[in-house]
C-alpha cells in the first residue's frame, strides 16, 4: 500500500518526506503533487523504487 512517511525535527522544523509504495513514472506524478502542496524541497533523492520500470501484461486474444 502507497504510504508518504513525514519526519519533522521540531527543534529547526526541517520536514523530511519519503514516498513508499509508489514505482516508476507513478513515484514522479506523486513527487509532483506532493511538491505543489509542501513546496519545493531542499534537497531532492530518489529511491531504488523510482527506478523500477511497471510491468505490462499483454493479452492476444484467438482468431474465433
Amino acid at each position: 500500500m502507497p504510504e508518504i512517511e513525514f519526519t519533522i525535527d521540531t527543534e529547526t522544523g526541517k520536514c523530511d518526506t519519503e514516498i513508499k509504495g509508489v514505482q516508476g513514472p507513478a513515484c514522479e506524478h506523486a513527487a509532483r503533487q506532493l511538491k505543489q502542496i509542501l513546496g519545493a524541497p531542499t534537497t531532492d533523492r530518489k529511491t531504488k523504487e523510482h527506478y523500477v520500470k511497471p510491468q505490462t501484461i499483454g493479452r492476444i486474444k484467438a482468431n474465433e
